[in-house]
C-alpha cells in the first residue's frame, strides 16, 4: 500500500472545502513572473490572487 499523496488529496494552506476545477492560460514569461511577484509580496497563492482580482472586476462592473 503506497503512502504518496495524489493530487487530488494535497492540500492548499488556503483551500476550501468547496469543489474546484483547474483551468489554464497562458501568459508571457514576464507577466508570469510579474504576477508571481505579486502573490508572493501578498502572501497569497495565484488562486487566491486570481480570486481577489475577479472579485475586484466584479464589483467594478456593478457600478
Amino acid at each position: 500500500m503506497s503512502t504518496k499523496k495524489t493530487m487530488k488529496d494535497a492540500h492548499m494552506p488556503d483551500s476550501h472545502s468547496t469543489p474546484r476545477k483547474i483551468i489554464g492560460f497562458s501568459m508571457t514569461p514576464e507577466l508570469a513572473a510579474t504576477v508571481k511577484l505579486e502573490a508572493a509580496k501578498q502572501g497569497v497563492s495565484l488562486r487566491k490572487l486570481f480570486e481577489e482580482m475577479w472579485e475586484t472586476y466584479n464589483k467594478s462592473k456593478k457600478t
